[in-house]
């Protein structure tokens, strides 16, 4: 923006324009967007929604010379839309407006340009690219390939990634100004929150109907949104190491978890929720009495009130009897990835591949997902899928043994969460948000943490971070 004449040589305007990009970084106005995703999806008011946050990212977008301040709208955009996950239809009519936005958006990286920066990660991504965009090669026809929805995965997995990696090395650093791991923690933190809410919400606006049955309501975006509050849990308890009060949003996560009727929620979400709760045990020192007789109480609690507890979200646990798993569609497209990969064993079916419509109708503009990550990979993009992913797997976790302190613990635990959610949900394979969350996750590892000097995880000796005492 300082290209501008008019701001540029006017200390009143610059000035001006400083406070709105503080503001832009603010708690309160994070706190403000809360509120008015609060007010989104409790009123059903979605569509409008999408375009007032849509303006509100843009504008962001234009005014910040901090990409960072863009990723709350954009984040909370992502968050309230997953329980429109089937308005394809209605959505694709605006399609027109992309190229508008698409031009604002890069009107960014033109006021604000940056050193282009990349990691040794660049590989892995590109390995996977690789095995995306060739997945299917000798299988799959032109007509499945080309297809928007095939070529929004390829580009999205693939090149979009890329993209996604190189923008957050160059442009996610800490400034003077701008602490990327605190301020990227708390819009984690509002992000988790949120959703954390929609399922409150959702429950008052039906308690009529809680109260009637005495039973759990059944989400169609259950899924989503347990993997969204995986993704996003470990944050709070990060941020509880530093300020205690985060800590009761963080416990407030595995009910929200439970709430959903996800069983992956349910299960998973209780693994990493016990992985946080060890990990603030341990890091927060000051509070780890206080930690441990809340945790107690609420433990006693639930035992006194199992049978309560277990009657109420009955609809859930008896979708975990082995009857239902194995009538599930999710146990066929496991067979139907093992008969894919044995039919086209190097470069798998592709992601545009619809030939599992006979277990399972996928939404419009959906991949034919196999539900399961590794099924996922073997399915779609065979044995350089294993290669390229495994790569990638590999990588991210020599970026964290390499980097380890409190908040690289943190996005640890988060890709924990997306990982487990993955093996029963498409999860990673879902662009926007989810791989673009991690990719930024370890970008920002890789680019804004220091490399330890120490091996020993608990030897109380971690990265400069902790060593001085300071969460960056």
């Amino acid at each position: 923006m300082e290209r501008f004449g008019f701001i540029k040589n006017s200390e009143k305007n610059m000035k001006r324009l400083e406070a709105i990009r503080a503001f832009l970084l603010s708690k309160p106005y994070m706190v403000i967007l809360l509120a008015a995703a609060c007010v989104v999806t409790a009123f059903g008011l979605e569509f409008a929604g999408l375009w007032v946050f849509i303006i509100i990212t843009l504008f962001t977008l234009v005014v910040s010379d901090e990409l960072i301040s863009a990723t709350l709208p954009f984040l909370l955009i992502t968050t309230f839309m997953i329980k429109s996950f089937d308005s394809f239809k209605f959505y694709s009519r605006f399609i027109f407006l992309t190229p508008f936005i698409a031009l604002i958006i890069i009107s960014h990286f033109v006021l604000y340009p940056k050193v282009i920066k990349a990691g040794s990660s660049l590989w892995s991504l590109l390995a996977v690219t690789a095995a995306v965009t060739l997945g299917g090669l000798g299988s799959i026809s032109a007509k499945e390939y080309f297809s928007l929805t095939s070529l929004f995965y390829i580009a999205g997995l693939g090149i979009g990634m890329v993209i996604v990696y190189i923008v957050t090395c160059s442009y996610f650093e800490s400034t003077e100004k701008t602490s990327i791991h605190r301020t990227f923690s708390y819009i984690m933190f509002i992000v988790c929150l949120f959703a954390c809410l929609m399922i409150i919400l959702h429950y008052a606006v039906n308690i009529k109907t809680v109260i009637a049955t005495r039973s759990i309501l059944e989400m169609q975006w259950r899924n989503n949104i347990s993997t969204v509050i995986m993704l996003t849990m470990p944050f709070t308890f990060y941020l509880s190491i530093k300020n205690y009060l985060y800590a009761f949003p963080a416990f407030l996560t595995m009910p929200c978890l439970i709430l959903t009727s996800s069983r992956g929620g349910l299960l998973f979400g209780a693994v990493e929720f016990m992985l946080c709760c060890i990990y603030i045990i341990y890091a927060d020192k000051k509070n780890r009495f206080k930690t441990l007789i809340i945790l107690t109480a609420c433990g006693f609690a639930v035992i006194i009130l199992s049978g309560d507890i277990l009657a109420f979200i009955s609809k859930t646990v008896n979708r975990l009897d082995a009857d239902v798993i194995s009538s599930d569609p999710r146990a066929g497209f496991i067979a139907r990835a093992v008969e894919d990969f044995k039919a086209c064993p190097v470069f798998g079916r592709g992601i545009g591949y619809m030939g599992n419509r006979d277990i399972y109708a996928s939404k419009e503009f959906a991949a034919n997902w196999y539900h399961s990550a590794p099924f996922q990979i073997i399915g779609s993009f065979g044995t350089l899928g294993i290669i390229a992913f495994g790569y990638q797997f590999i990588r991210r976790n020599k970026v964290f043994w390499s980097k380890i302190s409190f908040f690289t613990i943190a996005v640890y635990f988060s890709y924990i969460g997306i990982f487990l959610m993955s093996l029963v949900n498409p999860g990673e394979f879902c662009p926007v948000p989810y791989e673009l969350l991690v990719v930024m996750m370890f970008a920002i590892i890789e680019r804004n943490c220091p490399v330890n000097k120490y091996t020993v995880l608990f030897g109380k000796k971690y990265a400069a971070e902790e060593q001085t005492g300071v969460a960056k």
